[in-house]
């Protein structure tokens, strides 16, 4: 694994570990209800990233950045996602009624300011720059655990707290982003005579994408707790939280592959290098569920209020290696401009795990097994997905409008 591909495994990991740290203390000071109700509000505010992400971010990955007409359109979609997607989440939630008002209030403020810093860990992943993102991410784990300690002294910690503290690091981290950007890439396009039409052809369907995996989990939550009760989502979400570093190691170095593959358009070749990024994250990903296994009976009390259900343990492990097992090949064929093919398998995917979850919930059976019911619709999207970047890497040409990459 070289330089770059463990900076990404690191940029995610910091990310993924300030999610960890949140959960562990909403559930050791809130109890398994209260992580039930964050786990769902903060979905939501992944689930809102997601969408930029694949918008925006993918975008600016693929696309030529630097175009004046493209980085205008960049700029304004960036801005107008993350506070529609902000006063969405925050809505939602109250609606829902999760939260109050001013806890609404501040999952609009964290999930906006989610966004945006997520547009500049995208620009520093497109320079493959994944050190100076993990330096960022640092930084606003600091503040969190900052907000949240120094919170802890004076009262009991609420929800509000985790809500401020997670908005409080995406803002130190935001400003730190604007400055560990190189210097060809600080700069504003004029908003007049916007290439929206290009971006969003792209970036429609790779936000699509992006919204799908965090829905699906969102989804889940939902579904338990509505049909078992919030109790039984915070023990499936502390099972999922204790399998997270295996998540965040396929999801870093997947970022590192999209982020490659757009540099260099292998063509057929890329096939045979997904092939082998699939063997390798398998094998990894395979390890560390030996050894998360292993390690549950002495770790899992240590981090929860309760050891995590063994069965739900497993299952969220087994999906992890279904993701990894799928992960490379999507991201060969969304970089080939088949971003339109790898959304509809996806989604197609998507429904069938999110159906079989459901029918066996109705029918009564435990949902701790929920997770590994998640991997029927990964797989068969999997092995689609590979037909898919096969054909992506032996067609001759590319879209026109991706033709002009920088990264």
């Amino acid at each position: 694994m070289n330089r770059r591909a463990v900076g990404a495994v690191a940029a995610q990991g910091v990310q993924a570990l300030t999610s960890f740290v949140l959960q562990v203390a909403v559930a050791r000071t809130l109890g398994l209800s209260g992580l039930g109700a964050f786990a769902i509000v903060y979905g939501v505010v992944v689930l809102a990233s997601g969408v930029v992400t694949g918008f925006v971010g993918d975008s600016l990955v693929v696309l030529d950045r630097r175009h004046p007409p493209v980085r205008a359109a960049l700029q304004q979609f960036a801005l107008a996602l993350a506070i529609l997607t902000g006063a969405v989440a925050g809505a939602g939630a109250a609606l829902a009624r999760l939260i109050t008002p001013l806890e609404a209030a501040l999952v609009l403020l964290a999930t906006a300011l989610f966004c945006l810093e997520e547009v500049l860990r995208r620009t520093l992943m497109a320079r493959l720059l994944f050190w100076r993102v993990a330096l960022i991410d640092s930084c606003g784990l600091v503040v969190v655990m900052a907000i949240v300690g120094s919170t802890a002294l004076l009262t009991a910690p609420t929800l509000a707290t985790f809500l401020l503290a997670l908005a409080g690091g995406q803002l130190v981290a935001l400003l730190l982003g604007v400055v560990m950007l190189p210097r060809d890439e600080r700069f504003l396009a004029p908003f007049r005579a916007a290439d929206r039409r290009t971006v969003a052809r792209y970036g429609t369907w790779r936000s699509l994408q992006q919204f799908l995996r965090p829905a699906l989990l969102t989804a889940v939550r939902s579904v338990v707790g509505v049909v078992v009760g919030l109790g039984a989502t915070g023990l499936l979400e502390a099972a999922r939280v204790y399998t997270a570093p295996a998540l965040l190691l396929v999801s870093g170095l997947s970022s590192y592959l999209f982020a490659s593959y757009a540099k260099e358009r292998s063509g057929a070749g890329g096939v045979r290098r997904a092939d082998r990024a699939v063997g390798a994250l398998v094998a990894m990903t395979a390890a560390m569920a030996v050894v998360a296994v292993l390690l549950l009976p002495l770790v899992g009390p240590l981090l929860f209020t309760a050891t995590p259900d063994l069965i739900a343990v497993v299952g969220w492990l087994l999906y992890t290696v279904s993701v990894a097992a799928v992960t490379p090949y999507g991201a060969l064929a969304a970089v080939a401009g088949r971003q339109a093919v790898v959304f509809a398998v996806r989604a197609g995917d998507t429904v069938i795990s999110l159906a079989v979850v459901v029918l066996a919930l109705l029918l009564g059976a435990d949902p701790a097994w929920a997770p590994a019911l998640l991997v029927v619709g990964s797989l068969i999207g999997g092995l689609v997905l590979r037909r898919v970047a096969v054909r992506a890497g032996s067609s001759a040409a590319a879209p026109v409008e991706l033709s002009t990459t920088t990264v």
